[in-house]
């Protein structure tokens, strides 16, 4: 490092060496961001580098194993994302609170529960409506078979990546 600090002599120019030294001290300091990008395009070139020769398989039930297996550690990583936003959300409004005055937090807390209660008896009134006029269930039989035609054979692989899941 000191041989790069060093200006003139037999080295990289003196511009060139700070230039680079400003660049790596915004690499340390945004290290994450640095990474997911390098993540980002990574996964962009061993995507376009896969896609022909998983567009080449012949066999459908084999194409769709490859396809699910690829996107396997994808959908874990939007389930693990899923499973921290609500102790995030919970957290923060706990931490909020306890900075307010009780006469604030009873305020927010009456307003609260007026708008889940609301909500709640809107989805309710909502899905009655929509189950009388639609009548899900109705002519079901027909329906049945051909979802049953449509899903295949029940796979091993699913069964076992599902406990995972």
């Amino acid at each position: 490092m000191a041989a790069l600090k060093r200006k003139g002599g037999g080295g990289i120019p003196g511009k060139c060496c700070s230039c680079c030294l400003r660049v790596w001290r915004i690499i340390r300091q945004d290290i994450l961001l640095f990474l997911i990008i390098i993540g980002v395009v990574v996964g962009f070139i061993i995507g376009a580098a896969a896609n022909p020769s998983v567009n080449n398989i012949v066999d459908p039930e084999e194409k769709a194993t490859t396809i699910m297996l690829i996107g396997f550690p994808g959908e874990l990583f939007m389930n693990m994302l899923k499973m921290l936003i609500l102790p995030l959300i919970i957290a923060s409004l706990i931490c909020a609170l306890a900075t307010l005055d009780s006469k604030a937090t009873g305020k927010i807390g009456r307003r609260t529960v007026l708008y889940y209660l609301m909500t709640t008896l809107l989805a309710v009134i909502l899905g009655i409506v929509l189950v009388v006029s639609i009548r899900p269930g109705e002519s079901g039989n027909k329906r049945e078979a051909e979802q049953k035609r449509l899903t295949g054979p029940h796979r091993n692989l699913d069964s076992f990546l599902d406990l995972i899941r």
